[in-house]
């Protein structure tokens, strides 16, 4: 019996592997909507609250800037961003509560040793005055304020951007970043609460020492920016804020902090920058009365015990499981 042409079924057709492009492409769709959308709604709330200095809000935005960012990734979505950053806002929270418990103690705020150690290092005058003396005058605000404004307030952002790169680049480098990072922040609270200390610009309007001018704002007011707005955020955030919590300085902390996480795999410009950032920093927090010489050099103290005891206790968790790899050690 022949087989004629008609006799031969058509060949089958494979309708999942047709639709196939089409679930690969669904994710880049929505994650395109998703981040226009999340732009527009960050955009509209800058422009009529401000620019967010509170920790719990700038986390917030970044979370939901997480969220957008991995949709259709196997290792994002709300409930993954919600475990890995709940603890660190806990954390920041039982931080911000230390504010005035240094009161409820019967703490009276510490003057010395910061003082006396800025006055020896400058000669009989600390260094913020002699910084003030040469560079800062009343008036127009000079164009150099500007990035002095930037280089302080990029404390409140930097850390956790870079936090959130590390999450959706290297959880494992997140984890021992974050750990890092939570240990830092808890030690300096205690310290707050056991040790309040007197910044520069109190200790003037105190009269230990000569005046000093809070001049982190201007850089807003140049004609080039003319913020009002986000000035009177800084002033919000400074009548909120805990004006003894000086010692150590987190300022000076986190961007030491940064700067360690990234050196091992940073290139040489990077690192320049990494090295700049650092020491900008502790220019402005001087230059500005935040912060003594003294806040600065322990605030790296803290950095360089913190790292050292996570850095021992990784090695030894990878000495009891010689199995065990450096990114799992870190990562859940």
């Amino acid at each position: 019996m022949s087989v004629t042409e008609e006799d031969v079924p058509p060949p089958p057709t494979d309708p999942p592997a047709a639709a196939a492009p089409a679930r690969r492409e669904w994710p880049r769709v929505a994650r395109a909507i998703a981040i226009g959308l999340y732009a527009g709604a960050l955009v509209a709330w800058w422009a009529t609250h401000g620019i967010p200095l509170d920790r719990e809000q700038i986390i917030l935005w970044l979370a939901a800037g997480l969220v957008v960012l991995t949709i259709g990734s196997p290792g994002g979505g709300p409930w993954r961003v919600l475990r890995d950053w709940a603890p660190i806002v806990l954390v920041l929270i039982a931080y911000d509560l230390t504010r005035g418990k240094a009161d409820e103690l019967g703490i009276s705020p510490h003057l010395q040793p910061q003082l006396a150690f800025d006055e020896w290092l400058g000669f009989g005058r600390i260094p913020t005055v002699r910084l003030q003396d040469a560079l800062y005058a009343p008036g127009p605000v000079q164009w150099w304020e500007i990035p002095v404004t930037f280089t302080y307030l990029s404390h409140f952002f930097v850390p956790f951007l870079v936090a959130g790169v590390l999450w959706v680049r290297d959880r494992g480098r997140f984890w021992r970043y974050m750990k890092r990072f939570v240990t830092l922040t808890f030690a300096a609270a205690v310290t707050f609460v056991l040790y309040p200390a007197v910044p520069p610009w109190l200790a003037a309007r105190m009269g230990h020492t000569e005046a000093i001018v809070r001049t982190v704002p201007r850089g807003w007011g140049h004609r080039w920016i003319d913020l009002e707005i986000a000035q009177d955020v800084i002033q919000t955030a400074w009548d909120t804020a805990n004006t003894v919590a000086a010692l150590p300085s987190l300022h000076a902390g986190y961007t030491a902090l940064i700067a360690v996480t990234l050196w091992p795999a940073a290139r040489p410009l990077t690192r320049g920058l990494l090295v700049a950032y650092v020491l900008g920093m502790g220019f402005v927090l001087v230059l500005t009365g935040e912060h003594y010489v003294f806040d600065l050099l322990v605030g790296w103290l803290y950095v360089a015990a913190v790292c050292l005891t996570w850095d021992r206790i990784e090695a030894r968790r990878r000495s009891a499981d010689p199995g065990l790899t450096p990114a799992r050690t870190f990562s859940r």
